[in-house]
């Protein structure tokens, strides 16, 4: 007869980043990417059943090998729904009296998720999950890095730059934060890929920057529409599990019949911007990746004045923002189960321009509490 005894015989195997496990037995090799489900191994209850069937009186006790794995989306850190290696412990102790039939098993599943705990406090922590900001060293990408360090240790930045000179001379790096150099979105998926290997989040902080006006249309398509598609493909390529995209107020600014607004012809006049930006909107939101894209109004240097303003898509025609204001939505949209698959406008309250500001805009205000943030 099993025993509560029997459920401290259970063997978890905790799995480094980045590698395959495979159970033995009945096990299934499970990639590395994924959270490992309970695997049961029950080769004495198949004996248990042999005898029953030749008329073998006693009844064997069950015993149960479990395969935890901790990617680094576990961590607290992060809202992901992936079950913890806690409740696959748990399952794997039900499992057990189930395979016996009860008896005096049945109060060691009562406390099964405090087996569980004492389980996996003998187990290292799993990894921090490791955000990927790409555009590290622009104005807003900067921000958003300085913005993750203060989280500290609950997470791993790093940092993708074209120029890792340039970035240490910012200080990007430090803390928490390694530097990824020669990473340009106009490379190849799979160059892209390669480089975000172990790579749980993307904050994607790029924007083609107007210069040569004979050269703006092909810089806009490089950066904003062709650099969006490649990034979606590498982090589908990588197993990254969200991508944050920076995009703009009047995206898609044709459909919500804003093109003859000043803001969609002054910023579309710069090599047909928003236009790009759309076809690399929808290429993510149609990828079947995790995202959530980010649509500021007009960026401001300096730090916010006003409380900030957040709505759906297709609402907001005008308006202002700071660029840290931005930074800090980003960087927590990143972690908000709420914001998933969501697209937001933000915008700082009384800086839209007479005429646009969006119907009703006082139930969109939403300051500095930040669980509001992701409500709509």
């Amino acid at each position: 007869m099993a025993t509560i005894a029997t459920a401290r015989t259970i063997v978890v195997r905790a799995r480094a980043p980045g590698a395959s496990i495979a159970s033995s037995d009945r096990g299934v090799a499970t990639p590395a990417r994924g959270v490992v489900r309970p695997n049961i191994v029950d080769a004495a209850t198949r004996q248990h059943h042999q005898q029953s069937r030749s008329g073998g009186g006693s009844r064997r006790r069950a015993r149960a090998v479990v395969v935890a794995s901790s990617s680094s989306s576990s961590s607290s850190s992060s809202e992901d729904d992936a079950p913890t290696r806690r409740e696959a412990v748990a399952a794997a102790l039900a499992a057990i009296a189930l395979a016996t039939g009860g008896g005096a098993v049945a109060p060691s599943v009562a406390r099964a998720d405090s087996f569980a705990a004492d389980i996996e406090a003998d187990l290292p922590p799993p990894p921090p999950p490791r955000v990927l900001v790409v555009g590290a060293t622009g104005q807003t990408g900067s921000l958003v890095v300085r913005e993750l360090k203060k989280r500290g240790d609950d997470i791993a930045v790093v940092a993708a730059v074209r120029s890792e000179e340039k970035a240490a001379k910012m200080g990007v790096d430090g803390g928490n934060v390694s530097l990824l150099g020669g990473f340009d979105v106009t490379a190849d998926a799979s160059t892209l890929a390669a480089a975000m290997t172990g790579i749980d989040k993307v904050i994607v902080c790029t924007g083609f920057v107007p210069g040569n006006p004979f050269k703006m249309s092909a810089a806009a398509h490089s950066v904003d529409n062709e650099g969006v598609i490649h990034l979606v493909d590498a982090a589908k390529a990588a197993g990254v599990k969200r991508l944050v995209l920076v995009s703009s107020i009047l995206t898609d600014g044709r459909a919500m019949g804003a093109e003859g607004s000043p803001g969609f012809k002054i910023t579309n006049a710069f090599g047909g911007v928003l236009d790009e930006k759309l076809v690399g909107e929808k290429y993510l939101q149609g990828s079947g990746l995790e995202y959530v894209i980010v649509r500021p109004a007009g960026l401001r240097a300096d730090p916010p004045k006003t409380p900030l303003v957040v709505t759906p898509g297709n609402v907001m025609a005008s308006g202002e923002i700071s660029r840290e204001l931005v930074a800090a939505f980003m960087s927590a949209a990143a972690f908000s189960s709420s914001a998933k698959n969501k697209i937001y406008e933000i915008a700082e309250e009384g800086t839209f321009a007479p005429g646009y500001s969006p119907d009703g805009v006082e139930k969109f205000i939403v300051g500095d509490d930040r669980s509001k943030w992701f409500k709509q």
